[in-house]
């Protein structure tokens, strides 16, 4: 009200005097006064009842969210202790995550999944199956490569072990003996199955059984031939195998000491063919080696034979069978291994009497046990696969 008035009153004291404006009126000390106690009047509280004094207010929500105090900051730990920890987690990180495929990369640049090996014992029947399928759906799209003919394990020939009471020391106990016992018996009825299923196939290497009647098959000849594998007689029809496995065996001898590789690449494979290649790298390249074999102390014997289907095409081998062979072999040779330098000085043990053949070495007995093994839809050798040794005090059954 008060400044409103002063307003109007400076508004009607304006009067005009000529060209200018003269003021008249109260002064501007009473004009401040004025406007001061208007201001005053304005800030003074007003009166609140006793009745709205009592009742309470409600409360506002706040406008602002309140934020959440941060948490503490952790204690630092040792270096060794977080290198640990920093293990820990990625072990079990690396251990959660799943195993990317590998991929290859060819030529094109294309990338391509690379199928993971498995073992056939942890393969099911279905998986074992489905991949005797593709094979043989491989070698009907590519009749010019023989997928059939890959490198195969070692079927389960054993080295048989003598059981006569003469052996005894040789076994802890009797039950061990016992169980020796069974195995050989075991290896013995292997021997006739794989025998049958060779002359069933007319599959025995160097026997003809096509003109055999029935007679000959049930009473005549085959009950009692097929019960002969560990026989060195002549008239044995493991026979002409016994002499291609020493034949092999004295081929791959002397290309040891001629250092030929690939005649031993053709005579060894898979475990031997790699210990006999370690061994002639072994070899002085200074030195000159001679390989001499002079006779058999013992017949060479077949100890255990195993036959196994190994073609498994639709269509027949164009030569042979579909059977694979391995035999375990006993070579009992004497034999001598001349050294020489290159400037003709003998490295080797002079012989102590003439020695038949030439050989200027001492002649050696050497007992070997051989894996030979045979694809019989190939015309080719007997090839050493593996080789093995008696146990430490036993002896082997023969």
């Amino acid at each position: 009200m008060a400044t409103l008035l002063s307003r109007r009153c400076i508004g009607t004291l304006g009067l005009p005097q000529g060209s200018s404006l003269a003021l008249a009126g109260p002064s501007r000390r009473a004009i401040r006064k004025y406007a001061a106690a208007a201001t005053a009047t304005k800030q003074k509280p007003k009166a609140v009842p006793a009745a709205a004094k009592a009742a309470p207010t409600p409360k506002k929500p706040p406008s602002v969210i309140p934020v959440p105090k941060a948490p503490k900051a952790p204690i630092p730990k040792p270096k060794a202790l977080v290198k640990k920890s920093v293990a820990k987690s990625t072990k079990a990180a690396t251990a959660s995550r799943p195993e990317r495929p590998k991929l290859l990369r060819n030529g094109g640049g294309l990338m391509f999944k690379v199928p993971e090996k498995k073992d056939i014992t942890e393969m099911t029947e279905e998986e074992q199956l489905a991949q005797l399928e593709r094979a043989m759906t491989m070698s009907q799209l590519n009749p010019t490569r023989d997928i059939w003919g890959q490198s195969m394990e070692t079927l389960d020939v054993i080295l048989p072990y003598s059981t006569s009471l003469s052996q005894r020391s040789k076994y802890s106990s009797w039950r061990e003996m016992l169980e020796q016992f069974k195995k050989n018996r075991h290896n013995a009825m292997k021997n006739y199955m794989s025998m049958l299923t060779l002359a069933g196939d007319n599959a025995i290497p160097g026997i003809d059984l096509s003109g055999d009647r029935w007679w000959h098959r049930f009473i005549i000849r085959w009950p009692w031939r097929l019960a002969t594998t560990t026989s060195v007689a002549e008239s044995s029809w493991l026979s002409p195998l016994r002499k291609s496995a020493l034949d092999t065996y004295c081929k791959l001898n002397t290309a040891l000491a001629k250092r030929d590789d690939q005649t031993i690449k053709e005579l060894a494979s898979s475990t031997y063919q790699d210990q006999i290649l370690r061994l002639r790298k072994k070899q002085r390249w200074d030195c000159k080696y001679f390989w001499h074999f002079h006779k058999e102390v013992t017949p060479a014997r077949v100890l255990s034979i195993r036959a196994a289907p190994g073609y498994l095409a639709i269509d027949p081998p164009k030569f042979g069978n579909r059977n694979a062979v391995q035999a375990l072999v006993r070579i009992d040779t004497e034999q001598s291994l001349e050294i020489y330098t290159d400037l003709g000085v003998p490295l080797h043990t002079p012989a102590a009497k003439h020695v038949k053949g030439g050989s200027t070495a001492e002649p050696v007995r050497v007992t070997e046990y051989f894996v030979f093994e045979k694809k019989m839809w190939y015309d080719g050798p007997w090839v050493i696969r593996e080789q093995l040794w008696e146990a430490p005090g036993r002896k082997a059954a023969v």
